[in-house]
């Protein structure tokens, strides 16, 4: 008898779990479809989480494209070679040993790198160098290219000549360009005279875009990607919990707060994994180079779009206001771009700052995706584990956050 009663217990305590729990999926698939109503009727926030980042995408391939048609580095040229030479007893000798700086100035015609604006006799003008600067002060030159004295006796003396650049410096990230288009006259100018010694470079190339792909538009995807999706996310989800109005309501509903959390998460979750394939699928049609898995690539910045959910719902839930989520935004975006390693390497910083940098996503999501894209590493790492474990913090201080959250009703 009594172990028919004890049977009979047991079944009606499995059966009133297995009703509470089909209680709290029925709950949760409601929410979850609230969840994407809402979604749905907010058109800006759709546009943003599906149409804007494969526009970006489109949009950086599209100038990415236009960068490597070739724009002509316009400089000036002074030779101080002269041909002119006075002797002791006040004769004057004319040489034709300047011919070497006429054979440069054709070479600098013949190479579609550079663009001659204007060419002074330092020899006869003693201010050609000063009216050159005043020309690279005022924009119309980005280069100087000095010939010195004696270049065309040397050189024909078999002694090695040296050709002295000035590039305008203040756009640090062209300066690079000018010295090769410099170069590449220089090469042309060996050449076409067949002057000894020449040197060959052999580069070997490690771990570089293959020629057939545009190296432009895929290093800049590296710093693109992680500051993108992550970005995005964020600004995706810091109001959904503040600006919602039946939270209140709901809260005095059987609908549990955790469960009004968990189906913003998966909400978000679902819409994330649709973004990354629309991103994934944009940046593959305009000719991303990915030496590793596209599967890696896919969890990288899955992972690192997850952790922008994370803290985009944090801010929500700990925020009173849609202001003050905000300024909460703003500021944590701020300290994340700056501490991320992409102005100032991370291991010039203080230790101090370091060990926040660490802790923060965008300082693991650049190495990361530079790794699956130029290296070909897997996306199981430090990294990856680093972004993980930050996310879990998030998640459950978020929930710790609704938890003790008080509303007016």
């Amino acid at each position: 008898m009594n172990k028919e009663i004890s049977h009979k217990n047991s079944i009606g305590i499995d059966e009133s779990l297995i009703s509470k729990l089909k209680n709290r999926i029925s709950r949760l698939i409601s929410q979850i479809k609230k969840e994407f109503r809402l979604l749905k009727s907010d058109k800006i926030n759709l546009f943003i989480a599906l149409a804007l980042p494969p526009m970006i995408i489109w949009l950086f391939a599209s100038m990415s494209t236009s960068a490597t048609k070739v724009l002509p580095v316009k400089i000036v040229v002074i030779s101080n070679d002269a041909n002119s030479y006075f002797l002791q007893d006040n004769e004057t000798i004319i040489t034709t040993w300047d011919n070497y700086t006429d054979m440069y100035l054709d070479a600098v015609e013949d190479s579609k790198y550079l663009e001659l604006v204007e060419f002074y006799d330092g020899s006869k003008d003693k201010y050609a160098m000063e009216t050159a600067r005043e020309d690279m002060e005022q924009g119309k030159i980005e280069c100087i290219i000095v010939i010195p004295v004696e270049f065309s006796e040397f050189l024909s003396t078999g002694l090695p000549g040296m050709i002295e650049c000035i590039p305008d410096t203040s756009n640090i990230m062209y300066i690079q360009d000018k010295l090769n288009a410099v170069e590449n006259s220089i090469e042309i100018f060996v050449e076409d005279n067949n002057l000894d010694p020449q040197m060959v470079l052999m580069e070997y190339d490690e771990y570089s875009v293959p020629s057939g792909y545009n190296y432009r538009f895929n290093y800049s995807m590296i710093t693109l990607f992680p500051f993108m999706v992550f970005g995005i996310t964020t600004v995706l989800t810091i109001l959904v919990v503040v600006q919602e109005k039946p939270i209140p309501r709901l809260l005095l509903t059987p609908v549990k707060r955790y469960e009004i959390l968990i189906s913003k998460f998966i909400t978000y979750t679902i819409i994330l994994a649709l973004q990354i394939f629309l991103i994934l699928t944009s940046a593959m049609f305009n000719g991303l180079y990915v030496a590793g898995s596209v599967v890696d690539l896919y969890i990288a910045l899955f992972m690192l779009g997850f952790i922008g959910i994370s803290l985009g719902i944090f801010i929500s839930t700990v925020s009173k206001t849609k202001t003050e989520a905000n300024q909460l935004f703003f500021a944590a975006f701020i300290v994340i771009i700056l501490l991320s390693g992409m102005f100032v390497p991370i291991e010039s910083m203080p230790e101090y700052l370091q060990a926040i940098a660490f802790i923060l996503p965008l300082s693991h999501g650049e190495p990361m995706i530079k790794g699956i894209l130029s290296k070909g590493k897997s996306v199981i790492g430090f990294d990856f584990f680093s972004l993980l474990a930050v996310s879990v913090v998030l998640i459950f201080l978020s929930f710790l956050a609704i938890k003790r959250k008080k509303y007016e009703v």
